[in-house]
């Protein structure tokens, strides 16, 4: 988008993708707003960074009321899965190995008792990983809308266990066989052999000594069925942070998602990466996108 920004601006920008915290990010986008372009070429950028920041406001403001003891939903990102299992099967370990954030961990029973919700950055993709109670006390209403299910194991009879509580579920499931330290190899070797000869989709991990984390990592986004698309300005570079949207997408789709009625605005689009003949390739709003797409708009 064609669009000239002042040097206060950018530093502003800076300010929101360095910030650690959500109250961080909402004082950077105040600034934002104090010194974005007014002209008329900036509107869409106003009233995007405007929605942005009454969202993250509500969003602040609901994890308050949480805290104070209040009822509020998880609002769901654009990829979500959750960590179930029974007590002391190791959750909160694999929860803080994923999202590195800090979690109730003990070896006292039923030591998570809410949902908590942290981020795993797997390249440049942001998924929202949620720890659940363990079971029986789980949030069925999550389970059965979330996009991917973690179930954490510690013995193989668990896993016919668990199913009583996630069978309604139409999540792609992973098994996360845990505690796998206290194994020699050639106990791993056999436990491996009998999870593939029942046909689970699995995977061996230790918190402790974080064996098979990236790869644990690679298999939850794999089970996302997403494109990531980087938006550019004329001249500069694209962004780092990728917008997230559904296998099969068109620049129409990126468009709207950007702002909604944006697309009708767009006088040109180019694209860069794996959809396109040539670097620059102009294309129409229809041209269906694939994973690591860079698009350019210019409006009208």
């Amino acid at each position: 988008m064609t669009t000239n920004v002042h040097p206060e601006y950018v530093a502003a920008e800076k300010k929101f993708y360095l910030a650690k915290t959500p109250e961080e990010k909402l004082l950077a986008m105040e600034e934002m707003m104090s010194t974005m372009p007014g002209h008329k070429g900036a509107e869409s950028m106003r009233a995007n960074i405007r929605s942005r920041y009454k969202k993250l406001q509500e969003s602040i403001e609901r994890k308050k009321k949480v805290k104070a003891g209040g009822k509020a939903g998880i609002k769901k990102y654009d990829m979500q899965a959750v960590i179930v299992g029974f007590t002391n099967a190791g959750k909160s370990s694999l929860f803080q190995s994923l999202t590195n954030k800090t979690s109730a961990i003990s070896d006292l029973p039923f030591s998570t008792t809410r949902p908590d919700i942290g981020m795993m950055n797997f390249e440049t993709a942001q998924i929202q990983i949620i720890d659940m109670p363990p079971f029986p006390n789980i949030d069925k209403g999550l389970t059965n809308n979330t996009d991917t299910i973690i179930l954490i194991v510690e013995s193989i009879d668990q896993i016919e266990k668990a199913q009583e509580f996630i069978s309604n579920s139409r999540a792609k499931k992973i098994i996360v066989y845990t505690k796998i330290d206290l194994l020699d190899n050639d106990e791993k070797r056999k436990l491996e052999e009998r999870l593939r000869s029942k046909k689970y989709n699995f995977l061996l991990f230790s918190s402790k000594t974080k064996e098979n984390l990236n790869l644990l990592k690679k298999k939850i986004f794999e089970t996302f069925p997403i494109i990531r698309i980087y938006t550019k300005e004329p001249g500069k570079v694209a962004s780092k942070i990728p917008m997230i949207l559904k296998k099969d997408a068109t620049l129409e789709d990126v468009a709207e998602k950007i702002l909604k009625g944006f697309s009708k605005k767009i006088k040109r689009a180019k694209i860069w990466g794996p959809s396109s003949r040539f670097s620059g390739q102009i294309v129409g709003l229809d041209h269906v996108l694939k994973d690591k797409d860079a698009v350019e708009f210019q409006t009208i």
